[in-house]
């Protein structure tokens, strides 16, 4: 078993000390609070030490902590509706410890805490059976009025709002729709363009396969020129080597 450090055993002292008054009424003693910093010190002071308690037991010193720290918060606040919600935002219960008055000492604080908000705050609600001032009357007829004024100034503004975002909306769709005839003006333009190119590039197609022909037939038909030519030159020549042959001939 661990030995349990004396800045350890102070903090049990303190904290137990702490939740006793706690229970008993935080309003009652206005030393709770200072008690509770002062706890916080400690803690962090203790967290710093070689001879430190677990991880587990340090959680649940500093949520026994945190937890007195909102019942002080709370108990600061001056409207019993804010009382009884941050009374519930409270936890409910602490982690487990080895005392056995940590864990139900806060259930039991948390319990009577509760009950004595929600108390105060049925009683501002309903008041007692001697009924509620005609100032009061007046004081709460002002507050709804006022809370009235503020509804409808919310809802007005809501309303503008929505306004304006239908006539942007509004003003955006003329606005694209303006643009889609203009591209679709210009994608027709363009069309009528490219089909235009298109019955031109055909018909230059054609005119060059014509050219192409004519151009084959004229270069067929001079090489033939040339080939008979040819043909000519030679036989006149061979006719010539033979007379030229036989002239030869008869001289020898």
């Amino acid at each position: 078993m661990n030995q349990i450090s004396r800045e350890e055993i102070n903090i049990r002292r303190l904290l137990t000390r702490c939740e006793l008054m706690a229970k008993d009424d935080p309003h009652k003693d206005w030393k709770l609070e200072k008690y509770i910093f002062t706890l916080d010190d400690m803690i962090k002071h203790l967290q710093t030490l070689s001879s430190k308690p677990s991880k587990d037991t340090m959680m649940s010193y500093i949520k026994r902590i945190d937890f007195l720290k909102g019942l002080v918060n709370t108990s600061k606040l001056t409207s019993p509706v804010d009382r009884v919600v941050a009374v519930q935002m409270l936890p409910k219960n602490s982690t487990t410890f080895n005392d056995s008055i940590g864990p139900n000492i806060t259930t039991q604080i948390h319990q009577k805490t509760s009950a004595k908000y929600n108390k105060e705050l049925r009683a501002e609600l309903f008041h007692n059976d001697k009924g509620i001032s005609e100032d009061g009357i007046r004081q709460r007829s002002s507050t709804m009025n006022m809370q009235d004024d503020d509804l409808d100034a919310l809802l007005k503004y809501n309303r503008n709002i929505q306004e304006k975002i239908a006539e942007n909306m509004l003003s955006m769709t003329s606005s694209i729709k303006e643009h889609a005839l203009a591209a679709n003006a210009i994608i027709k333009k363009d069309i009528g363009l490219l089909e235009k190119s298109d019955k031109l590039t055909d018909i230059n197609t054609n005119k060059l396969k014509t050219e192409s022909l004519k151009l084959q037939e004229h270069t067929q038909s001079y090489w033939r020129c040339w080939m008979w030519v040819m043909i000519a030159f030679v036989l006149v020549i061979f006719f010539n080597m033979v007379l030229f042959i036989k002239v030869a001939k008869k001289r020898v």
